[in-house]
């Protein structure tokens, strides 16, 4: 659970409170953090001690021994146990602070996992039928990419985008969801059972092979560099990653941008099941709700409402089977439970319900009717 305190002299309107705002209750397995946020003062950074500048990040060490970390200007302190991070805000920060604060506290809670056996990694999480699978790689190598080729063709959903944590619960791995999510801002407190972790390579032919443990150790910590403030940081990090390494497949997929990449990678981790796969996801149909029908003698009409009958033209007419199946698409349904129904109710034989279902759908669709979903 997040905790996050204003100073009370400090008239702070950032808008950190809502990225953190789903992590504020006890519902998912991420370590507990405390959060104070105050206005810097030129006195805050005296006594300072650089240890080393990364990027745009500076680590320091105060009297007190007490681990420090600035960012474009404003400034963060952890204490010893990495479960309380205190930020303090420059006056001339881009907008409100809220970027420098999210960022600076991002760093600090990395070595809040690391210390409870976890860690952050660079990857795009995806969720299959409660299967957790990361899409790791270098910048631009497509990770997010991979991650919607899998919602678009499996109708995945995604947890993260961007920064998801690893959680070792009692030796069972999670993926889970965090306060940073890159630009689609994602923010979900949820976990799913960790599946596999794959490293993404752009390739123009699609291939999946998997890495031995030491090799996915190697590119999980080449992957996901966390400063080493201590060399106990440093061995809790190297056997956090390990204990992932040993226990979850990890692979590297050479890919395009296509369903067939989708494909080799799903059947490898499920054996092969792809078409399988595909095949129980049913398209459903629903009647637009800018048309209606009125029955006039034995014959049914469909009327366009609204802005829709300016641009709609054809005359469309249905017999009774057809008003029937029509008043069962108000909502979404599939073409085999329309067969069903229709086959119920006028007593006919499989095939025929079947064939009739088909004619009205496609009639339907042709005359653009009907919404459509794949689930």
């Amino acid at each position: 659970m997040f905790r996050i305190i204003k100073a009370c002299d400090f008239n702070y309107s950032g808008n950190i409170e809502g990225q953190f705002a789903p992590f504020f209750n006890e519902e998912g397995k991420l370590p507990s953090f405390s959060i104070r946020i105050y206005p810097l003062k030129k006195s805050d950074t005296e006594g300072l001690t650089v240890k080393e500048t990364i990027g745009d990040y500076t680590y320091y060490e105060d009297n007190e021994k007490n681990f420090w970390i600035s960012f474009c200007g404003c400034y963060l302190k952890l204490n010893n146990h990495f479960d309380e991070a205190d930020v303090y805000i420059a006056d001339k920060v881009r907008s409100d602070g809220s970027y420098e604060a999210s960022y600076l506290l991002m760093q600090a809670y990395m070595y809040r996992l690391v210390n409870t056996g976890n860690f952050m990694i660079h990857s795009a999480a995806t969720v299959y039928k409660n299967n957790g699978i990361l899409f790791c790689g270098l910048s631009g190598a497509g990770k997010s990419t991979q991650a919607n080729l899998w919602k678009d063709y499996l109708h995945c959903d995604i947890l993260n985008y961007d920064k998801p944590c690893v959680i070792n619960d009692n030796g069972t791995i999670y993926a889970h969801g965090s306060p940073w999510s890159g630009k689609e801002k994602l923010i979900k407190n949820e976990f799913v059972p960790l599946k596999a972790i794959i490293y993404v390579v752009q390739s123009k032919e699609n291939s999946v092979r998997r890495l031995s443990p030491a090799q996915a150790m190697s590119h999980i910590f080449l992957h996901n560099y966390v400063y080493p403030l201590t060399q106990v940081i440093e061995k809790q990090y190297l056997s956090a990653i390990q204990a992932v390494a040993e226990t979850i497949p990890v692979y590297e997929l050479a890919c395009d941008i296509s369903e067939n990449a989708v494909e080799t990678l799903y059947n490898e981790l499920f054996e092969n099941t792809y078409k399988k796969a595909k095949e129980e996801l049913k398209m459903k149909y629903k009647t637009k709700d800018c048309f209606l029908m009125k029955q006039i003698a034995d014959e049914y009409i469909v009327i366009p409402r609204g802005a829709e009958a300016i641009n709609f033209n054809a005359s469309v007419v249905f017999n009774e089977a057809g008003a029937f199946l029509w008043d069962k698409m108000h909502n979404f349904i599939d073409e085999e439970t329309l067969a069903n129904m229709l086959q119920d109710h006028y007593k006919i034989d499989s095939e025929l319900a079947k064939k009739d279902t088909k004619a009205f759908l496609t009639k339907m669709d042709n005359n653009e009717l009907i919404d459509k979903i794949e689930e």
